[in-house]
């Protein structure tokens, strides 16, 4: 059994952007240039830029490609702030936000601005009266909030999040790399003005995503170098990769909807069997404004390195830990915002290539190796315990 369950970290590469892919790569000039080589290589990137702008409901000239996820998030958010610095100095965030945000606010901490932290509820909703007064406090120039949580899946109020910040003169910015392709992301149905996606969460090549940047909303470049993406990223375009990405999302919108209904029933039946099969488990996350592909759990009193590698060594390759350091063992951010402070979860993201076989077959599996982990530790412990000398009285 060779299962992939990890849909929610990388997604394999869909065939129609491998294909794409490979017919790209003979588009070697420099779209920048003016000759043919490179004129062809420029038709290709407006071809590509145009596709994944209507995909979200914008337009071509209000999209920049960037080397993935966390680029384009940090591009939102340096360049949104840097843009219009003498206005202020804070940010507001949501407290479950990606790594990819807390490190670029981090990096403008240090450079004299301000963070604000917007709590959640035991779901990972963010608390929008908290949030509310956040944006409405002077100086403030950005809120990010991002559209689903990347490990359990809680899907955020944009819309309203947008329009709060928007009547306070804030900017919005929304992290949609869950979302994207995989549920309806409309621009202006969710009022933002800037929205990162990333290619390899909906079955595009890795190393490749996109920012959303709404007409008039300034943008200050980084990295500075020539006049590439209408002056607002800098370095070579990864042409063959952008191609592969606008295919891959144009075949996922053609699905979208049957695609979304089918995971959604499998992490249904998979969150309601492991809360009541897996001894000790708890499924994390909200019961209904959630992404249809991700379910996340913890799981009391087994060591989570040892569960993982005892499922991926039966062939089921789920994600675990903390996404920021890739470290089973280690607790995450997201739970201990959430109230489980110390605890690891494992996710489970499903994609095209999961069906009921795969789903079953590890329900099947997990209950019994939890229990068949928890006995061989507590032998252990056991064991050493006796094996301990008897201690000496003063």
């Amino acid at each position: 059994m060779d299962l992939y369950l990890d849909g929610a970290s990388a997604m394999p590469m869909l065939p129609e952007a491998r294909a794409a892919l490979v017919d790209a790569l003979d588009a070697f000039g420099d779209p920048l240039s003016i000759h043919a080589p490179a004129r062809r290589a420029r038709d290709l990137l407006e071809d590509a830029r145009a596709g994944v702008a209507a995909a979200l409901g914008g337009q071509p000239d209000e999209l920049v490609f960037t080397s993935g996820g966390t680029e384009s998030i940090a591009l939102a958010i340096w360049g949104g702030v840097r843009a219009v610095r003498e206005a202020g100095h804070r940010i507001v965030v949501g407290a479950v936000e990606h790594p990819a945000v807390g490190g670029i606010c981090h990096v403008l901490e240090a450079d004299g601005f301000e963070v604000e932290t917007v709590e959640v509820d035991e779901h990972g909703r963010v608390d929008l009266d908290r949030y509310a007064t956040a944006v409405r406090r002077p100086g403030t120039l950005l809120a990010s909030v991002q559209h689903a949580n990347h490990e359990i899946g809680t899907i955020q109020q944009i819309g309203e999040a947008a329009r709060l910040a928007h009547e306070a003169g804030v900017r919005f910015h929304a992290d949609a790399c869950q979302t994207v392709g995989r549920l309806p992301v409309d621009v202006d149905a969710l009022g933002v003005d800037l929205l990162s996606l990333s290619a390899h969460k909906f079955g595009g090549p890795p190393g490749v995503g996109a920012l959303y940047v709404r007409r008039g909303t300034g943008l200050a470049p980084y990295p500075c170098g020539d006049d590439r993406e209408r002056r607002r990223r800098s370095g070579m375009e990864n042409t063959p990769g952008i191609v592969a990405m606008a295919a891959a999302l144009e075949a996922s919108l053609v699905s979208m909807a049957d695609e979304a209904a089918r995971l959604w029933k499998l992490t249904a039946t998979l969150r309601d069997r492991i809360a009541s099969e897996v001894a000790g488990a708890r499924v994390h996350g909200h019961p209904t404004h959630r992404t249809p592909h991700l379910v996340c759990f913890s799981v009391d009193g087994v060591d989570p390195a040892t569960l993982m590698m005892a499922l991926d060594d039966r062939g089921f390759h789920v994600g675990a830990g903390s996404p920021c350091t890739g470290r089973p063992e280690d607790p995450s951010p997201v739970l201990e915002r959430i109230g489980r402070p110390g605890t690891s979860g494992f996710r489970v993201g499903l994609g095209p290539q999961v069906g009921e076989d795969a789903v079953a077959a590890l329900l099947e599996a997990l209950p019994g190796l939890v229990e068949e982990l928890r006995l061989v530790e507590r032998t252990s412990t056991e064991a050493l315990a006796r094996l301990r000398p008897p201690e000496v009285a003063g």
